[in-house]
C-alpha cells in the first residue's frame, strides 16, 4: 500500500530513518511522498532520488561526510560546503529531478517562521534545513536565512495532511534520562535535543502511525561511528511493530 513518510531531524540518529525505511519496503509499503527536516531531509532526499536504504548507509559511511563536525568550537561557525559537494554528486540539482515528491522543512530566522521547500534548487534546501544554530552558518536562500528546521518543527507532518495516503512518522529523538553533562557542549546538545523534542509532541497525533525507536534514547547527535547500530535500531523497531503497521491497509 502507498504511504507518506515524515522524517524528523536527529543528527546521527537519522541513520535509524534508513533502517526503518528498509523494513517498511520489505513489508511491501510504497512511499508516495516524503517530508523531512535536518537528518530527515538528508535521508528523505536520497530516498526520493531512488537510492536503496542500505546503499545510502554505506555511502554515508564511506564518504565520511560527518568528519567535518569534529573540533567545532575551535573553528567557529562552520560551513557545510563539504557535505553539499558530496551530495551534489549523487542528488539532482532541483526538486523536480527527484523520483518521489519531497518537502523539506527549514527555519527562516529572518521571518521567524517554518518554511516548507519543495521546488527549485535542492541542495541549499537540504543544507539550510540541517544547519544547527551555533554550529553551522545559516544558509542564504530565496531571500531567507535558513537554519535547522527542528528549531520550530522537528516532525513536519503538516504539509502531508492534505493528501490521502496514511502518514507514518519516524521520530528519532526520543528523550530519556541521562547522567549529568560534564562539558559545555554536553549541556548545549541536551538543551537543543529537549527543545526540538518539545515541538514534536502534539504533532505525533497527526501521524497514522509513529515510529520512535526507544533504543536511541542514549544516542548522541554526533554518534556517527554507531551508524550501523543506529540503522539496526530503526529496522528492528519497525519489524517489532509489523502487525500494527500492516493494519493501516485495512483502515
Amino acid at each position: 500500500m502507498k504511504i507518506q513518510l515524515c522524517l524528523s531531524g536527529g543528527g546521527a540518529r537519522g541513520f535509524a530513518h534508513l533502517g526503518a525505511i528498509a523494513a517498511l519496503q520489505e513489508m511491501g509499503f510504497e512511499i508516495s511522498r516524503i517530508s523531512g527536516t535536518s537528518a530527515g531531509a538528508m535521508a528523505g532526499s536520497f530516498m526520493a532520488a531512488g537510492y536503496d536504504p542500505a546503499e545510502m548507509l554505506e555511502l554515508f559511511i564511506q564518504k565520511q561526510i560527518f568528519k567535518m563536525f569534529r573540533g567545532v568550537f575551535n573553528k567557529g561557525l562552520l560551513k557545510m560546503d563539504g557535505m553539499a559537494s558530496v551530495f551534489g554528486q549523487y542528488l539532482p540539482e532541483e526538486f523536480s529531478g527527484l523520483k518521489i515528491p519531497m518537502i523539506i522543512a527549514a527555519t527562516d530566522i529572518l521571518s521567524g517562521k517554518i518554511v516548507y521547500l519543495q521546488e527549485g534548487l535542492l541542495l541549499p534546501a537540504i543544507v539550510g534545513s540541517s544547519s544547527i544554530p551555533g554550529l553551522f552558518r545559516p544558509v542564504k536562500f530565496q531571500g531567507m536565512l535558513l537554519v535547522d528546521g527542528g528549531v520550530l518543527n522537528n516532525l513536519p507532518v503538516e504539509p502531508l495532511r492534505k493528501y490521502t495516503a496514511p502518514i507514518i512518522g519516524v521520530h528519532v529523538n526520543p528523550v530519556g534520562e541521562i547522567t549529568a553533562p560534564s562539558t559545555t557542549w554536553g549541556v548545549l546538545e541536551r538543551t537543543f535535543h529537549l527543545g526540538v523534542f518539545s515541538n514534536t509532541v502534539y504533532r505525533e497525533a497527526f501521524c497514522d502511525f509513529l515510529i520512535e525507536p526507544a533504543d536511541l534514547k542514549q544516542t548522541k547527535v554526533f554518534d556517527y561511528k554507531k551508524a550501523r547500530e543506529i540503522y539496526k535500531a530503526g529496522y528492528n523497531h519497525v519489524k517489532k511493530h509489523a502487525d500494527e503497521l500492516l493494519l493501516l491497509g485495512s483502515k
